[in-house]
């Protein structure tokens, strides 16, 4: 007989990847997946499809089935959220999760071994001797004091547990957790703080936001304790790699929804990808985190997003037509450390100093049709920006 599929999951990181290779990065065959064996790939298939069938849909081309996540527009909640509430249990983690919280409903506290009393009372009602020993019930009582879910006071030689009080939140607390869990990072921790609440539906819609980043949570929580408390890390690449850096910086782009860490490596300032973490380990304390951070708040000045290379900055300067007033506004708002001069007849001049102006095109290209002249030392890479607008007008077969 075929073993019962399940939804639960006992690693997010497998489920992280697969999102990703199903749903993020673009579906992916099983013959195209490396990350596990055929069996697996059907499972974790059969899972997101389960979790996630409210924005999955599915259309067979020659006989191939491909799947695409199709997200509300406008959308109040964050429906990847639900991908953190899967996870494994055992007979005794489901038993003792709703027994323990029934003992503790009462005010008092209780020692260990008036608790393991109580639930000898509860096993006392099954008719086929099922036990749980004493040790495994005292560690998942301080599991859940870890989780905040008990409190664990200590009274002379003895530890008391009892339930932690539930916070009560107004109205307008409400609001802002359900404004917040849809912008500000690890919001999924916000989604998990509602769900204890009769809360009304969320007042908010969102025109840009980005739903996946929700997956790099975990990775991100972490480097965000290792920032603040200045300490070295070991990272784990999906494709095995491992590195040792310190970490000093998190950027998230307005753009692509991309995460970024920013470290220093060897003396010098290292990006990586969030999304192509695994995982991380604590180290020693970095000795020379206030060094870094120097150095990260020098390169910002001359750097358009997170890539920090030794060459000498080059200035910029970008003529705009901008007879719209609404556009002028928008080049005030996204200029980062440029500055903006404005001349005569809508002209108005964008100038900044970079080490690297690739970072900009994607930019730079949005305001196609309003560029009247770029002015730069770097001949090389204007060139290439007016032969890739040459080539992109021949695509669509537009006159120069």
């Amino acid at each position: 007989m075929a073993k019962k599929f399940q939804e639960l999951v006992k690693q997010f990181s497998t489920l992280r990847s697969y999102t990703r290779e199903f749903l993020i990065y673009g579906f992916k065959s099983r013959e195209e997946i490396t990350l596990s064996s055929p069996r697996t790939y059907d499972n974790e298939r059969r899972r997101l499809e389960s979790l996630l069938h409210d924005y999955i849909e599915s259309q067979t081309v020659n006989n191939k089935k491909i799947y695409r996540l199709v997200l509300p527009a406008n959308q109040a909640d964050n429906p990847l959220h639900i991908l953190w509430q899967t996870k494994s249990f055992t007979r005794n983690d489901i038993f003792l999760h709703f027994v323990i919280l029934d003992i503790l409903t009462q005010e008092n506290a209780f020692t260990v071994n008036e608790i393991v009393q109580a639930i000898d009372g509860y096993l006392s009602l099954f008719d086929d001797d099922y036990l749980i020993d004493s040790l495994t019930i005292r560690n998942k009582l301080n599991e859940y004091a870890q989780m905040d879910i008990l409190r664990k006071e200590k009274q002379g030689k003895q530890w008391l547990y009892a339930v932690n009080r539930r916070t009560e939140f107004t109205a307008k607390q409400l609001q802002a957790i359900q404004f917040y869990k849809e912008t500000a990072p690890v919001g999924v921790i916000g989604d998990f703080l509602l769900q204890r609440y009769n809360a009304p539906s969320s007042p908010f819609c969102f025109k840009h936001k980005f739903d996946n980043q929700t997956l790099d949570s975990e990775i991100l929580l972490f480097l965000l304790q290792a920032i603040k408390q200045k300490r070295r890390v070991k990272l784990f690449k999906a494709n095995g790699v491992e590195i040792r850096l310190t970490p000093l910086k998190v950027y998230s782009s307005s753009e692509s929804g991309r995460q970024y860490l920013v470290g220093l490596h060897s003396g010098q300032l290292y990006s990586l990808r969030l999304d192509y973490l695994e995982s991380g380990e604590l180290l020693n304390e970095a000795e020379q985190f206030s060094r870094g951070q120097e150095r990260l708040t020098a390169a910002e000045a001359t750097s358009w997003n997170c890539s920090f290379t030794a060459r000498r900055p080059v200035s910029y300067e970008i003529l705009l037509h901008l007879p719209e007033h609404y556009l002028y506004q928008r080049l005030l708002r996204e200029k980062r450390q440029g500055t903006v001069e404005m001349l005569e007849g809508n002209l108005y001049k964008f100038s900044i100093k970079l080490v690297d102006p690739r970072g900009m095109e994607p930019w730079l290209r949005t305001w196609m049709g309003r560029i009247v002249r770029i002015t730069s030392t770097n001949r090389t890479w204007e060139n290439q920006f007016w032969a890739d607008v040459t080539e992109l007008n021949s695509l669509y077969g537009l006159e120069e």
